[in-house]
């Protein structure tokens, strides 16, 4: 055989080559560069493992290795959204079309709310993997919100495990503060005004449990049972770290599970706040922020905390932020790491490092991930997306920001609670 004829691109070195696929995020493209000859199969490395990208809420991404925003390649698929209406969208940071954003993700999924182009107030929801290309519709989340006000948000959408596992939700709203839900099964909402769910500012699961967090970092334990079926629910809640107390929603849990048969208008003598697209800002729940006042500071202190998995433990972290105002972003000012110790009833201050973990934090999702074989990832290092600092947990040092312009820009066109990480396939174990 002709040497020209096997390799196409003589011309380019093997090294050369074996950078350009280096640059390959999507598992499709790397297919297609190792199907162009064996020539150019040969200059491929298995890949090794990135950072995470940095999803806008408009569907573009940033790759934190190049600091470079990109278009998505791979598209949710639904009618409501038509995907050649991506053509007309100009922005800068958008990939999707005008009426669709992320809203959410867990590993490789994001979750994207699809707003009907002739009823502002009327929502489907959807999950996309952006590495398989796969979109799986949510009906019964369609049931149960769909019609919505415009104060109305989703600020959090975690998978147990896979679409067809449990899926946890968070909400901005006093009454649907945290919902349940399962593919092809139903949604289950808390009991109107449940005051304990109020206060937890983040959940995690650890293993198939559910776990919340308060403000006051109270650690909460979520029970969750299924009905005849399969309807995942909360049946109580159980403080494990705190002062929190003890409930109980077992009882007529029936009436707070929605379906995607359920039409039933018998119920409409309800109060208002069943009615979604009724609400007020009185209905709104805060973000889970402490304000510090700091004398020598102009600035307030932001404080909150975040709950995370890690190797089969759970922690939490606790960052203080100090507002800069303007065009730049907010600056981590303190960081402090904490694993909780349910059988001695308290958190335990984490010293050193991670166990070779990072930890990568976001309001949208937390994850740690392994960085034992990694180039990119650095181990014992936390990675805040709302400041773009990393913190180093054996040095207490933080880093500053790298190509801060460009970066802030995102951040304020998105708003950095909306910001979230999508892991590619190497780094989910």
């Amino acid at each position: 055989m002709d040497e020209s004829m096997e390799r196409p691109c003589p011309e380019l070195p093997v090294d050369v080559l074996v950078l350009i696929f280096a640059r390959l995020f999507y598992p499709a493209d790397r297919t297609r560069f190792q199907a162009v000859s064996r020539f150019w199969r040969s200059a491929t490395r298995p890949p090794p493992r990135q950072l995470p990208w940095i999803m806008h809420p408009a569907g573009g991404f940033l790759n934190p290795s190049d600091r470079i925003l990109h278009h998505l390649v791979s598209f949710p698929k639904t009618a409501s959204c038509s995907i050649d209406d991506r053509a007309l969208i100009h922005r800068c940071y958008s990939s999707f079309p005008e009426n669709m954003r992320c809203i959410g993700s867990t590993d490789g999924w994001i979750a994207v709310d699809c707003q009907d182009t002739k009823n502002k107030h009327k929502h489907m929801y959807l999950l996309h993997n952006e590495f398989s290309g796969m979109t799986l519709s949510l009906p019964e989340l369609d049931a149960a919100i769909a019609h919505v006000s415009e104060l109305f948000e989703i600020r959090k959408v975690l998978l147990r495990s896979t679409p067809d596992d449990v899926i946890a939700l968070m909400t901005n709203h006093y009454s649907f503060h945290i919902i349940l839900t399962r593919c092809g099964k139903g949604v289950w909402f808390p009991k109107q005004h449940a005051d304990p769910l109020i206060d937890i500012i983040d959940v995690a699961f650890l293993g198939d449990r559910l776990y919340g967090i308060t403000l006051e970092e109270d650690l909460v334990y979520l029970g969750i049972a299924s009905d005849d079926n399969d309807v995942p629910m909360v049946t109580g809640g159980k403080c494990v770290i705190g002062d929190f107390g003890v409930w109980s929603d077992e009882e007529d849990y029936d009436d707070n599970i929605v379906d995607d048969d359920d039409d039933d208008d018998d119920d409409d003598d309800d109060d208002d706040d069943d009615d979604l697209t009724k609400m007020t800002k009185e209905d709104k729940i805060g973000p889970g922020i402490k304000l510090i006042k700091v004398d020598e500071s102009p600035n307030d202190v932001k404080a909150t905390c975040y709950l995370i998995e890690s190797c089969g433990k759970l922690l939490m972290v606790r960052q203080q932020v100090l507002s800069s105002g303007g065009l730049f972003s907010d600056i981590t000012q303190k960081v402090n790491v904490f694993k909780a110790d349910v059988s001695a009833a308290k958190w335990v201050p984490v010293k050193g490092g991670l166990g070779g973990q990072a930890l990568f934090i976001s309001n949208p999702v937390c994850k740690s991930v392994s960085a034992t074989c990694s180039e990119e990832i650095q181990e014992d290092v936390i990675y805040f997306i709302d400041t773009d600092d990393e913190f180093n947990m054996r040095s207490k040092s933080i880093s500053a920001p790298k190509n801060a312009f460009e970066y802030n820009m995102i951040l304020k066109s998105a708003g950095p609670q909306k910001l979230t990480w999508v892991f590619p396939p190497e780094l989910v174990a």
